[in-house]
């Protein structure tokens, strides 16, 4: 007899499927909802770090969207911009160092030298900066361009001679005047040239020997022209020299003169006073032949004199 029973358990009489593979079934649908969420929230974190940034100290930030400008932010902190189709453009506050290539420019004497360079700047109206130039290659290739031009004027108006001789003195005034035609001429740029400062002047290779040599040729014709101009003045302070010791010798030797003559005639008086007076004349001569005794008689000799010396009356009565 057919079994009539109805099948309470809610489950698909007809179906031959074990109990656990409707469990299976719904399996693919939870991995889609959790997948469709990570897209969600990766999506949001995109639009999220798309939408902020930062401005750090010593920056500038400008805001671009299809390449037009939308906003330009000085200071530093977190800002909020349009996501994806707004960029983000950074420039420097502080100062720049530009080594400017060396280049060759001809001297008032149309000789050539290479001037070898640099210069310290910074941005200082960004926004006329971003509006004229837009960014630091293109300022340099300006910097450049106006200093060439700058040292080209200046270097056109001195000779070689005085830049190679050119005193430190010189040199800061050659700098100040070169930054300051390259300020004036950079200015509507939006920058701020602080410094334009030659490093070095060359020579280039071809004539380097020919101005060296010449330059020794020159040095070496100046010594001999400062040595023959000494050796012209100590002649003539030789001269001078000589021609005051043979003034100071004959005034002396006439002074001597004078003076012995003088004596003479002092002593000629003395002579003429004593014989005037016989017993005067008398002492004179006795002195004298005294005198002339004792250097006689100086040493081992003998000495023969007259009787009627008075030497002899002197001698007995000793």
């Amino acid at each position: 007899m057919p079994d009539n029973t109805f099948n309470t358990s809610g489950s698909n009489p007809f179906s031959n499927a074990a109990p656990g593979r409707t469990a299976k079934s719904k399996s693919p649908l939870r991995h889609i909802g959790r997948a469709g969420l990570v897209i969600i929230i990766i999506a949001i974190l995109m639009v999220v770090s798309g939408s902020l940034y930062t401005v750090n100290e010593g920056e500038y930030v400008f805001i671009t969207q299809f390449g037009a400008i939308q906003s330009i932010q000085m200071d530093a902190g977190l800002n909020v911009k349009l996501p994806f189709i707004q960029d983000v453009n950074r420039l420097t506050k502080k100062q720049m160092i530009y080594n400017i290539a060396p280049s060759e420019v001809l001297t008032a004497d149309k000789k050539a030298m290479i001037v070898d360079s640099y210069s310290i700047w910074a941005i200082e109206d960004v926004t006329t900066f971003i509006r004229t130039v837009g960014n630091i290659g293109e300022m340099q290739k300006r910097i450049d361009a106006s200093t060439y031009s700058v040292i080209k004027n200046v270097m056109g108006s001195l000779e070689q001679s005085a830049i190679i001789a050119d005193t430190e003195a010189g040199r800061t005034s050659l700098n100040k005047t070169i930054t300051g035609q390259v300020a004036a001429q950079l200015k509507g740029y939006g920058v701020h040239i602080q410094t334009v400062e030659v490093k070095r002047f060359d020579l280039p290779s071809d004539n380097e020997a020919a101005v060296f040599s010449r330059m020794i040729s020159e040095r070496a014709q100046m010594a001999a022209t400062f040595k023959a101009e000494g050796e012209f003045e100590a002649a003539k302070i030789r001269n001078e020299t000589d021609k005051t010791v043979e003034i100071l010798l004959g005034e002396a030797r006439a002074q001597a003169q004078r003076l012995v003559g003088e004596g003479e005639e002092e002593y000629m008086a003395i002579l003429k006073e004593l014989y005037n007076d016989p017993a005067k004349a008398d002492f004179y001569v006795f002195v004298r032949e005294l005198e002339a005794a004792r250097k006689a008689l100086a040493g081992d000799k003998t000495l023969i004199i007259g009787q009627d010396s008075p030497l002899v009356d002197i001698l007995n009565n000793q």
